[in-house]
């Protein structure tokens, strides 16, 4: 009977700490939903938890017709930087997966060198990147973003897909190649299904960050017509006033792609976790 009291509690415990987690989530979002439909003046002067009393649409319309190019800007580039960035990363931590099986010195090393892009601040290396970019007429362009993007992002994935490599029991690699498999149709045949979890957990990752990422295309697009998400949110701020409900609707708006990806894949990115306690068996 003791026994199943303090189960109960345990449980009603937990269900408590999770139902406060939801709630402090969702009340940013809450407030900035319920404000968008509010017109200024009432955005303004009443608490942002509060509803409207006169709900209005003109707010998300201005946002919307303002917004449009910016979402599709940002998808241009962050769904391809998201893709290459996943699969290079993940060949890379293959890679160094592998060469330190015979060469753990070498292989520890060169990864770490390579990680360090993670841990570096976009500001330090700007000026180089920015000349390199300028010389090769690629500033203000997809082009120049997706490779300014990929700079960063495939070692952030090949960091975290190195997270996940070890799930994967040497002796399927081992039996590969004894049948022999070249590296190819190891990575692709025998490692690639078993840390499908831990790439989309990756994927997702990768997205969200490339998504909300401001110093990069605030300083490599110079045209209103190249600006990405997080450019545009800046501008309903104005240096004289703001427009609250534009600027509650622009977050709303900005933050629909990545918490649809989120919501679509959420259950792959848990899973992903999972995998890192359970070993192979978590996969």
């Amino acid at each position: 009977m003791a026994s199943y009291r303090a189960r109960l509690t345990k449980y009603v415990i937990l269900q408590l700490v999770g139902a406060i987690a939801i709630i402090f989530w969702l009340t940013p979002l809450y407030a900035m939903l319920i404000d968008g439909f509010k017109t200024n003046f009432e955005a303004t002067v009443t608490s942002v938890f509060l509803p409207p009393v006169r709900p209005t649409l003109s707010a998300y319309i201005a946002v919307w017709n303002s917004m449009k190019l910016p979402l599709i800007n940002s998808l241009i580039v962050t769904v391809p930087v998201t893709m290459l960035s996943g699969v290079l990363g993940t060949m890379g931590a293959y890679f160094f997966y592998v060469l330190g099986e015979k060469h753990p010195i070498v292989g520890n090393t060169g990864f770490s060198v390579i990680s360090l892009a993670t841990f570096l601040p976009v500001e330090s290396v700007f000026l180089p990147l920015y000349r390199f970019e300028y010389a090769s007429h690629m500033v203000n362009t997809y082009w120049g973003l997706m490779f300014a993007y990929l700079l960063f992002y495939i070692p952030t994935a090949a960091l975290l897909m190195s997270i996940f490599m070890p799930v994967v029991p040497r002796y399927l690699i081992e039996a590969a190649r004894i049948d022999e498999a070249d590296h190819w149709t190891i990575f692709w045949k025998v490692v690639f299904p078993l840390i499908v979890p831990g790439f989309l957990s990756t994927l997702i990752f990768v997205f969200v960050m490339s998504w909300n990422n401001f110093f990069l295309p605030l300083t490599l697009t110079t045209t209103p017509s190249m600006r990405m998400v997080p450019v545009e949110e800046r501008y309903f701020t104005g240096g004289y006033g703001t427009l609250y409900n534009e600027t509650y609707a622009a977050a709303v708006l900005a933050s629909i792609v990545p918490l649809a990806v989120f919501i679509v894949l959420g259950r792959y990115f848990i899973r992903g976790l999972a995998a890192l306690g359970g070993g192979a068996k978590g996969v």
